[in-house]
């Protein structure tokens, strides 16, 4: 088993390799981490130049031409955020940063951009004044390129990928045969199939409670603990547990049904996973 880290996003991804030798493993992963160094160029809304900083500098009425990277990472956005009924939404990144850069104690409010996105011509269009922030997917898109390219271009049997904690995927097995696994909590733990799995996971452990339902632009009086997404993306895992942190139980059972994911919550520091 070979081991590779970068920084990038604001964390660590770690890469762990099976099935070849050392030169070939450290060759596949320095192209994944210049495609997420790259990433993070386009995709990040802090970075000059950016696809999304030109589309949140853009006036109302204005056209951005996309990456394909960008125009991707966007649709899915977009997608979880229809998937979850709006809890997510991008398209408040001005109130996020707003938000982010406040002392606590004072009123914002919440200013929800409005966009068209034309995947087909790569294109989007700001319709309302705002902003977009792929905080919650950034990291995920990141490590399914990784995967992409990791499987498709070198061939690699088996890798697993952690981005920071909150952006897991993996695939085929470890040395050995054992499959891998992702610890949860309390000695939990979630086997990831040989053929791939995506693992989002969220929680108050670092921040507090501090994830924003975007359908309110406020903080609910309750969140669980942590929350995990299990999914065949780990973009979409990483949208989902986000999303799960302000829904329901009946509406985390509801979007698993709907879109074939599972989940996972620790509703308070003692208490155990329960995977719905």
């Amino acid at each position: 088993m070979h081991k590779f880290d970068h920084e990038a996003m604001n964390a660590k991804l770690d890469l762990l390799i099976c099935g070849c030798d050392r030169n070939y493993a450290r060759s596949a992963a320095a192209e994944c981490f210049e495609k997420v160094s790259m990433l993070e160029t386009l995709l990040s809304m802090y970075s000059e130049g950016s696809d999304i900083d030109m589309i949140n500098s853009s006036p109302v009425g204005g056209i951005v031409k996309l990456t394909g990277d960008a125009c991707d990472c966007l649709m899915q956005a977009f997608g979880a955020s229809a998937a979850t009924g709006g809890a997510i939404d991008v398209c408040l990144g001005d109130y996020f940063s707003r938000r982010k850069a406040s002392k606590g104690g004072e009123k914002i409010e919440p200013v929800r951009g409005r966009f068209e996105l034309d995947p087909e011509n790569f294109y989007i269009k700001k319709v309302a004044e705002g902003k977009i922030d792929l905080g919650c997917i950034g990291k995920g898109y990141a490590v399914d390129e990784a995967v992409k390219i990791l499987r498709d271009t070198w061939e690699i049997g088996s890798a697993f990928l952690n981005f920071g904690g909150s952006s897991i995927y993996a695939f085929g097995a470890q040395d050995g045969g054992d499959p891998w696994k992702v610890n949860l909590a309390g000695g939990v733990t979630y086997g990831i199939p040989e053929s791939g799995a995506g693992v989002g996971a969220s929680g108050t452990s670092v921040l507090g409670e501090h994830i924003v339902d975007a359908r309110t632009a406020e903080v609910p009086q309750s969140q669980p603990f942590r929350t995990w997404a299990f999914s065949g993306s780990a973009a979409a895992s990483d949208a989902l547990s986000t999303a799960f942190m302000v829904l329901g139980e009946s509406e985390i059972r509801r979007i698993c049904s709907e879109n074939g994911v599972s989940a996972a919550v620790q509703r308070s520091e003692d208490s155990p996973v329960e995977f719905l």
